[in-house]
This record gives C-alpha cells, sequence and structure tokens, in this order.
C-alpha cells in the first residue's frame, strides 16, 4: 500500500471523528452484536467476550456474541461491512483482516468498508506438533520434512490467514514442503492436531497452551523475539538458528464496525472498551491467556491496518502463492 493510500485511510478516519455528534449518552437502548470470524475457543473467541460481559455490565444492555467462523475471518467481516452503521454491529478482526489472498473473495474493501474503532491486544502464536512425530526442536521438524518432502501435512484457518502466510514463510526460508489442511479456527485445528489429521500447526497460544502443558502437544518456539511468560521454557523464535532469520508475526485484534459509524458512538465504544480492559478482572483473565494489551486510538489503528496490508502484500506477491 502506497503513501497516499494510507493518507487517505487517516483521512477517512479523520473525516469519521467530524461527523455530526448523536447520543451517546443514550447509547445503547438494544442488544449490542459483536460477530467473531472464528470458532469459539479460540483467541478471537476468548477476548469478545471477556470484554462484552463488561460493556454488558456497563450498558445494561446484552452484548451478544455470534460466531460466524470460516474462510479466515472474511464471513463475519462481511456481514458488518453490510450491516447499518448504526453503532449495533460490530467485529472482531484479526491480524487475517489484512492478508490479501487470490482464493477468498470478499464483497467489501479491508480500508474503506469499516469504521477502525480499538486495536485491543496482541497474542504470540506457538509452533506445535504432535508427541508421535517424535522432534523435539525446529531442527529436528526441519530435517525430517527435507527428509519427507510434502509428507507432513499442517493445519491452518487457510489463504487469507496470517498463520498461513507465517508457515509458507518458514517453509520458504528453510527450505522445506509441508501440505496445508484447512479449517474453521485455532481450536478446530489443535483438535485436528490432537487426532493426528495434521502433524505441525501455528496457532496463537491461548488455544493449544493446556494441551502444551499437559503433554499432549510439543511446542518447539514461541514466534517473536521473546519468549512468552506462559511457556518459559520454550525458545523464541530469534532464538533458534535453524530459523535463519525467521521470526513470525504477532496476532493482533481489534473492533471495527461499518464504515460510516458516528463519531459519538466510535467515542463512546472506545471510551468504555479502554475502561473494561483497565479493569483488574480482565487484565487478569487477558494476562492469564498470555494477550498483551495496547488499547491505541482509532487512528494508531487504521495506521496499523494500513501498514500491515502494505506488507502481507508484498510477502504475497513474493511467495507467488495461486
Amino acid at each position: 500500500m502506497n503513501a497516499c493510500a494510507i493518507a487517505s485511510l487517516l483521512a477517512m478516519t479523520a473525516c469519521a471523528f467530524a461527523q455530526a455528534a448523536v447520543p451517546a449518552d443514550t447509547f445503547p437502548t438494544k442488544p449490542v452484536r459483536f460477530l467473531v470470524g472464528y470458532a469459539a475457543g479460540g483467541g478471537a473467541d476468548v477476548l469478545t467476550r471477556t470484554i462484552g460481559r463488561k460493556l454488558s455490565d456497563a450498558w445494561g444492555q446484552p452484548v451478544v456474541v455470534e460466531n460466524r467462523p470460516g474462510a479466515g475471518g472474511t464471513i463475519a467481516a462481511s456481514v458488518v461491512a453490510n450491516a447499518p452503521p448504526d453503532g449495533y454491529t460490530f467485529v472482531m478482526i484479526t491480524s487475517n483482516h489484512t492478508v490479501p489472498t487470490n482464493e477468498v473473495k470478499v464483497a467489501y474493501e479491508p480500508l474503506k468498508s469499516f469504521t477502525p474503532i480499538i486495536e485491543i491486544a496482541y497474542l504470540p502464536s506457538v509452533l506445535i506438533v504432535v508427541p508421535g512425530l517424535r522432534v523435539n526442536s525446529v531442527k529436528e521438524l526441519i530435517d525430517l520434512a527435507k527428509a519427507k518432502p510434502r509428507t507432513l501435512n499442517f493445519g491452518s484457518a487457510g489463504p487469507g490467514t496470517a498463520q498461513f502466510m507465517d508457515m509458507h514463510l518458514m517453509m520458504q526460508s528453510t527450505g522445506i514442503s509441508m501440505v496445508n489442511v484447512t479449517y474453521k479456527g485455532a481450536a478446530p485445528t489443535v483438535i485436528a492436531l490432537l487426532s493426528n489429521e495434521i502433524q505441525v500447526t501455528l496457532q496463537p497460544i491461548t488455544t493449544p497452551l493446556e494441551s502444551i502443558r499437559a503433554g499432549r502437544l510439543k511446542a518447539l518456539a514461541v514466534m517473536g523475539k521473546t519468549r512468552s511468560r506462559l511457556l518459559p521454557d520454550v525458545p523464541a523464535a530469534s532464538e533458534v538458528a535453524a530459523f535463519q532469520g525467521f521470526e513470525g508475526s504477532a496476532n493482533w485484534y481489534g473492533i471495527v464496525g461499518p464504515a460510516g459509524t458516528p463519531h459519538a458512538i466510535m467515542s463512546r465504544l472506545h471510551r468504555d472498551v479502554t475502561t473494561a480492559i483497565d479493569t483488574p478482572e480482565v487484565q487478569r483473565v487477558l494476562s492469564e491467556q498470555g494477550f498483551v494489551l495496547v488499547a491505541g486510538s482509532p487512528e494508531q489503528f487504521a495506521t496499523h491496518i494500513a501498514a500491515d496490508m502494505a506488507k502481507w502484500s508484498r510477502l504475497w506477491k513474493s511467495l507467488d502463492l495461486k
């Protein structure tokens, strides 16, 4: 994405702030719907339900969390892109929202069709395998994959997702080849790993954590420059020589509404979400799940979305995926 496109996005966000005020002090007067584009039990679902309970308490209105899994989160995003911009329909998007793909056709513009509200948190991914694979390090996995090309299956939510892209970047950087199998979110992918339908996956740390701790799954590396306090004995990707510089990407989570959501509603939701995540209860729950809180402004979120779209677009072209 070029500088003009980013400037255009920021201008649209500023324009939203300049809209005539609506009576946010009376909002909401009915249930508010939050869509999640992934199956129950995944990081986006946990985050949405945790914050949703606090918003419901603050508003005196139900917050209805609706899971619409599939197509890398684009099914849920499509619903919200086409919803009335009245403040009663939002979606929890993830870093997958910014990944281009030739295989998932969407009826919306990832930038223009939405009003960024708040980026809430990010969550590191962990590279995991089934114990039956008998590998105990990234190097051993790479050696096995090189010895048996395209015999190992890895699970992801499919093209258009950050985990799918990161797995391809990992394969590119290490010279290995594995076969993708697509599932409708993190939880179904981990279940498939536990049942040996697949042998490898890269997932946000929340979903497989208990299975890793119980020894049912083997964690080889946490993506990023630093280790996770949830898995302190698992090396960070930056420590793994076999990765040759590959570190993976953080999974971020944030709320957007339909384009044209009034400034007063946007500001009210941003304020109330910020208040919710500042409570000790929410901070404790999210910290236990491995989330790192961000809580930036709508303008910062818009800039992050634009920057990630540019990054993933370059990577997609370099990988030449069909």
